[in-house]
């Protein structure tokens, strides 16, 4: 199931209070094995940095739909490994299954931090412009999903025998 090739990252975001957690790089995908206290078990986070996105498969006791978060990455060294800051840019996209069936949600929470300045015009323009990319690139006229450079590394049924390290543990 991993791909060769894999390299030993880091990744901060909020659900993190952005405290750098294990992840693993492999060409241009990130993904860190989680058990956060939301999901109904462990669950593989993604992301496509090429992308700007974030997936996570069955979320949140959620049963056969992807949850796809528009973000931004600032790529620092921390320690000798690369660490990726992930930032939300309030766009969210659920996938039905393995598409092509989504919506777009949260759309309210984009206008908001905009509204209040917590995001600017032209960051939710590029995330805007990110999101209609990745929706004609994957789900739609039948595009495949999920994405190819997840082939090898998402499993439909959370089974990860060589998880990238000790999944990190979440609770509120």
């Amino acid at each position: 199931m991993e791909q060769s090739g894999t390299m030993p990252a880091l990744v901060a975001q909020r659900i993190y209070d952005f405290e750098p957690v294990p992840a693993t790089l492999v060409g241009d995908v990130l993904y860190s094995d989680q058990e956060y206290w939301r999901h109904a078990g462990r669950r593989r986070y993604f992301w496509l940095l090429e992308e700007d996105v974030q997936l996570v498969y069955e979320p949140f006791g959620w049963r056969g739909e992807w949850y796809v978060d528009l973000v931004s990455f600032e790529r620092v060294q921390w320690n000798e490994l690369p660490l990726f800051r992930v930032w939300d840019q309030y766009l969210d996209v659920v996938v039905e299954g393995m598409g092509p069936t989504y919506r777009l949600i949260d759309l309210d929470e984009a206008a908001e931090a905009l509204l209040s300045g917590e995001l600017s015009a032209p960051v939710l323009a590029r995330a805007m412009v990110k999101a209609q990319r990745f929706i004609d690139r994957y789900l739609h006229r039948g595009a495949v999903f999920p994405p190819p450079a997840l082939h090898g590394l998402f499993d439909a049924d959370h089974c990860y025998p060589d998880w990238s390290q000790q999944p990190v543990r979440l609770r509120s």
